[in-house]
């Protein structure tokens, strides 16, 4: 069984700061001896701008961009090192990967990574990933490590995504913890921030946009427990349920839509819900008849979010014009196309090859 394992910051460093190294050694160890069950495991790594910090000594929350990207290039090292540390103890390595959201937007760029992540664990080797911090500009950073733990999973074919934090799971409007989620509706989105629930970036808001994800794209469980409870991923791996689990749907999409599904858009269209329903409930490409606005400033080929008239996400897929054509072609029949666009034959502005339902 091959696995992914996100964890928090606050599940790997102290309360008064720096990083916890006596629960990453505990953690390491727990996988290696899941390794020599047969299961393969990825980690996606949190921590490293929390560890820097207190070097640079910078108070939370007084900390801008150039100052986490500061503090991401010292504490990196020192994560990385512990998590070497806990490996080589126990006769395993440990490689680390560093991605930014630009790495999964040229195929190519995707494939590679998906290769040496594929290599490396052919060897017996632990990736540990993290976003690339020191050099990811704002607009272009993934968000948080859930949504990287997400596409990671769906890219390499995992069997199953632990969520790990500092909190039991999903609590709903009552309090209770929420052992299992069967379909994403809005009422569980709206337990996100409730009781007992983090609310901020990295919170439990984004670890349902996590196993969203990959419960659409390739139908697997995704598991939010406490990772401060000793052997958590063993109950999970062997069929318990400590925190809660978010089940896979029946679908899974081939691995060209599982590579735009990760992508970061560059911009955005919104569209009529007569074209909202035509690719929801007929699979059917975007039309520049039913586009009322244009967002952003992207070129032909970037990736762009589709919205619904309320603004709302419903697509996401690569564009076969620039925004500046668009904005010229938005709401005329298809059969006008070619002469406003300098001949261009394309009918579609997103064809339904290259459009991922969200």
């Amino acid at each position: 069984m091959r696995i992914l394992v996100k964890l928090g910051t606050r599940l790997l460093t102290k309360p008064e700061g720096g990083l916890d190294s006596v629960r990453i050694d505990r953690l390491a160890g727990e996988v290696v001896s899941l390794l020599e069950e047969g299961h393969e495991f990825l980690i996606v790594s949190s921590g490293a701008v929390e560890a820097g910090r207190q070097g640079l000594g910078i108070c939370p929350g007084t900390m801008d961009i150039r100052h986490k990207q500061a503090a991401a290039s010292i504490g990196q090292t020192d994560l990385m090192n512990a998590w070497r540390q806990g490996f080589a103890s126990r006769g395993r390595m440990a490689g680390q990967i560093l991605v930014s959201s630009s790495d999964f937007a040229l195929r190519s760029s995707y494939l590679n990574i998906r290769n040496t992540l594929n290599t490396l664990l052919e060897r017996g080797v632990i990736p540990v990933i993290n976003e690339n911090d020191t050099v990811a500009v704002e607009e272009l950073k993934f968000g948080d490590n859930d949504r990287i733990a997400a596409i990671v999973t769906v890219k390499v074919d995992a069997d199953k995504l632990i969520l790990l934090t500092d909190v039991e799971g999903l609590r709903s409007s009552s309090g209770e913890l929420v052992k299992e989620v069967n379909e994403i509706t809005p009422e569980v989105e709206s337990w996100a921030c409730g009781k007992g629930s983090e609310c901020s970036s990295g919170g439990m808001g984004s670890k349902i946009q996590a196993a969203r994800m990959v419960s659409r794209l390739c139908g697997i469980d995704t598991y939010v427990a406490q990772g401060s409870a000793e052997g958590v991923i063993s109950e999970i791996i062997k069929g318990s349920n400590p925190g809660t689990v978010f089940h896979g749907g029946k679908s899974v999409l081939p691995h060209r839509k599982r590579w735009i599904a990760g992508m970061t858009p560059a911009g955005s269209l919104t569209l009529d819900a007569g074209a909202v329903r035509a690719v929801l409930e007929k699979n059917s490409s975007v039309l520049a008849v039913g586009i009322t606005g244009v967002g952003g400033d992207f070129t032909e080929g970037d990736p762009v979010s589709c919205l619904g008239p309320g603004g709302e996400a419903v697509a996401l897929g690569l564009a076969n014009f620039s925004a500046e054509d668009i904005r010229k072609i938005a709401g005329c029949n298809s059969s006008s196309i070619k002469d406003m666009t300098g001949g261009c034959l394309n009918e579609e502005v997103i064809n339904r090859d290259n459009l991922v339902i969200v």
